[in-house]
């Protein structure tokens, strides 16, 4: 049987929601870091997006071998969104598995729905259709209370 237990619709109702707004956000941060990591990786492009350097509030600073040659002040804004990312996986996986064990779905769907913070565009589709879902068997749980 899938879906809620009775004593668990509200709690899964939150956990839907948590998950939707963490598959939004760690998607979009996906894409930055797959757009940032490109423009320091390209061969023709090799820049890194550079905050608060000598350059300005945001630029684009050549990134050498091993990163050579970027300025001494200011921070990378590429490394920090691949570590802003890292933990909206972390918060993304939370939500994942809070929504798969309330609502009792199967492992391979558990994994599926993690991919999506690690393959770009992925989280979309697992919100998308997911959490649409999980809110029709959340209906169906309140129905049968």
């Amino acid at each position: 049987m899938t879906g809620p237990a009775k004593s668990q619709i509200t709690a899964a109702s939150k956990a839907v929601k948590l998950f939707s707004v963490s598959s939004y956000i760690t998607g979009i941060f996906l894409l930055l870091l797959m757009i940032t990591w490109g423009i320091r990786r390209l061969p023709f492009l090799g820049y890194e997006l550079w905050a608060m350097g000598p350059g300005g509030f945001i630029t684009f600073e050549q990134y050498g071998l091993e990163g050579e040659g970027l300025p001494e002040v200011g921070f990378s804004l590429t490394t920090a969104i691949l570590v802003v990312h890292g933990w909206l996986y972390v918060l993304y996986l939370f939500a994942d598995f809070r929504v798969w064990t309330l609502m009792r779905w199967s492992f391979f769907r558990f994994l599926f729905i993690a991919l999506g913070g690690v393959v770009p565009l992925l989280s979309f589709y697992t919100e998308a259709r997911y959490a649409k879902m999980a809110k029709a068997e959340i209906a169906q749980a309140q129905e049968r209370a």
